[in-house]
């Protein structure tokens, strides 16, 4: 017999109980005394009427403690029904009832874990749809700002070859004037080609690097030698800072010259004539971290999450003084990431400052 039936029975053996001997005490009264010259069968009538009312409420007073408990599970199933997973019904009962009360709780706990996965299901959908919507975006992005930005020297190098082609009255130095200037825009134009074709390269997952063991203290060094010329006509001194002669790395060494040739660039065409740029090389046992500092007006802070994204520039114009192709950094940060490395940048007051982490490793020398 289950728990629940043996509560039953107890309940009704107490009342049975207490019945009887209120039914036995009433019925001793009854016949001591003659009251109203009531008959001996009206007596044990009336006793028994009062004992069955009795043992009703005694026994009702009894199931009232697990009926109370059943509104406390209807209530329960109520709120799970209405949506409220996070609910749990108590158990007091070893038996029927304390069984309801855990399945009830394992029904909220089940439809609480379904409507968390349903959430990351949206929130996945939601993620590839606007990872799709990106995708599109980026894509008429590059269509727009490729078309933009091959539009301007492509006219220039039209309008003045149709200058050298309708007028055959120009004179040598008219010629030679016009061809220097539509051949610097024809190499400005196969620059920003280059740049284009190598961050679509570099933006592919299955693309080739040559991995090498680089000593990046001797490729800095001999990077800013090779920019000493672009130093000087800019009035820039290089301050170098290299915390030790011998810092070697795993790579790709075009790519990463590549990299420092885009920053070490882009710090010259944003900092300021006559001050510094500070190159520094500092490690750890497993990093070794880059910085190249110039001096001028800071990066907007709205600016900086997203300087490192294609066509991306800080300055609204758009020249081709300083605008360039808007891929230098993003290819910078496409080979770093290759190199598994963190690149970001700081901009305060007048300093702005590039910074570049790679994987360190040692080589006995």
């Amino acid at each position: 017999m289950s728990s629940f039936r043996w509560r039953l029975l107890i309940n009704l053996i107490i009342s049975y109980i207490m019945t009887f001997l209120v039914y036995s005490a009433m019925v001793i009264i009854l016949e001591s005394f003659d009251i109203f010259g009531m008959s001996i069968e009206i007596k044990y009538f009336i006793s028994f009427i009062i004992s069955l009312f009795i043992f009703l409420i005694i026994f009702f007073d009894l199931m009232n403690i697990t009926l109370k408990y059943l509104k406390v599970l209807s209530h329960t199933i109520q709120e799970v029904t209405a949506g409220d997973y996070h609910v749990e019904a108590p158990i007091e009962y070893d038996d029927e009832l304390g069984l309801l009360a855990a399945n009830i709780n394992a029904l909220a706990k089940t439809l609480n874990d379904k409507e968390k996965e349903s959430e990351i299901l949206k929130e996945n959908e939601r993620l590839a749809f606007d990872a799709e919507r990106n995708a599109e975006k980026q894509k008429n992005d590059l269509i727009t700002n490729v078309a933009h930005d091959l539009r301007t020297p492509l006219t220039t190098i039209v309008g003045y070859l149709e200058l050298i082609k309708n007028n055959s009255q120009l004179s040598k130095e008219d010629i030679q004037k016009y061809s220097t200037v539509a051949y610097e825009k024809s190499k400005r134009l196969q620059s920003m080609m280059d740049d284009l074709f190598e961050f679509t390269s570099l933006d592919q997952a299955n693309v080739k690097i040559h991995m090498t063991t680089l000593n990046i203290s001797e490729l800095l060094l001999q990077m800013i030698d090779e920019f000493y010329p672009t130093f000087q006509e800019h009035q820039l001194t290089p301050v170098v800072k290299i915390s030790q002669p011998n810092l070697y790395i795993k790579g790709d060494g075009q790519l990463i010259a590549r990299v420092f040739d885009n920053l070490l660039s882009n710090a010259i065409k944003y900092g300021e004539d006559n001050h510094e740029i500070k190159i520094e090389v500092l490690n750890d046992h497993e990093n070794i971290t880059i910085k190249i500092m110039n001096y001028g007006n800071p990066i907007a802070q709205e600016d900086l999450p997203y300087i490192f994204d294609k066509f991306y520039r800080t300055d609204s114009s758009r020249s081709s003084a300083t605008g360039g192709t808007g891929l230098g950094l993003a290819i910078a940060k496409n080979i770093v990431h290759i190199h598994n490395g963190q690149i970001f940048a700081t901009s305060h007051k007048e300093k702005t400052t590039f910074v570049v982490v790679l994987k360190r490793i040692h080589i006995q020398e």
